[in-house]
């Protein structure tokens, strides 16, 4: 039931959506003055949530950063890589992948280095309709690349966050892998995930990936003029907002 109710709320809190809401609602009212205020209202929206240099501000102020390789533990006994990372196009019979795929792309030289002993692969499917499983995608392809089968484990089981860190501290714990361990995700998402890992009992190093506020400009293209895919990134910052404030209500982190 939770996982439905967050799909939910996960169409609600997209801005595009609200712009939409106040047309709608301006569409049908017949005040005439609420009229305006609902489509200047669209409007704003439309535009606040599309300035890059507004958007970069905030996600500037919440993202935890990347850290270099000298900052890191000599060795590490598993990196925990979290999904959202690979699909399969069936079409084409071809692996795609997404834009955060950094959370297993800058884990794998630190694999091969030596540094990580095994990789955890975390995801199930993250979709109402579970026409694929993630983490067994994503095996597929390192062991293709030549990572070791014997240094793969693979959760399978997990739909968020929570269940992210449910099900991959019990398979540390059941194959009694010592630490350190390395806990790589986007930075807008470590946070929560970071949370939800120690409530869990399971203390972990994290490695942020995907930064997305690093490109910060004074140029006058980037303060003044909107860009819909910078709707795109508020929509996971929020979510990352909203997602924790949930998780902590409902005891998860």
């Amino acid at each position: 039931m939770f996982f439905i109710i967050s799909k939910v709320l996960d169409f609600l809190i997209a801005p595009i959506v609200w712009s939409l809401g106040c047309l709608l609602w301006a569409f049908f009212t017949k005040n005439p003055k609420r009229k305006k205020r609902l489509f200047l209202g669209s409007i704003l929206i439309l535009y606040f949530f599309s300035n890059q240099a507004i958007f970069y501000q905030f996600s500037h102020a919440w993202e935890m950063q990347p850290r270099t390789k000298t900052s890191l533990k000599a060795e590490y006994g598993v990196a925990i890589i979290l999904g959202g990372i690979v699909s399969i196009d069936h079409q084409h019979k071809s692996v795609e992948f997404h834009s955060n795929s950094d959370r297993f792309l800058n884990v794998l030289p630190l694999y091969f280095e030596g540094k990580v002993k095994k990789l955890l692969l975390s995801g199930g499917s993250g979709r109402i309709i579970k026409d694929q499983i993630e983490a067994g995608v994503l095996e597929d392809y390192l062991l293709s690349i030549g990572v070791a089968a014997e240094d793969l484990i693979t959760e399978e089981k997990s739909q968020n966050t929570y269940e992210n860190a449910k099900y991959s501290a019990g398979l540390i714990r059941e194959k009694k892998i010592e630490g350190p361990y390395l806990l790589s995700t986007s930075t807008t998402h470590m946070r929560r995930s970071v949370l939800c890992f120690k409530k869990q009992g399971l203390d972990v190093d994290p490695f942020p990936t995907d930064q997305v506020a690093y490109n910060l400009s004074i140029d006058p293209y980037f303060l003044l003029v909107p860009q819909a895919d910078t709707m795109q990134k508020w929509y996971w910052l929020i979510h990352e907002w909203v997602g924790i404030l949930t998780y902590k209500l409902m005891g998860y982190c």
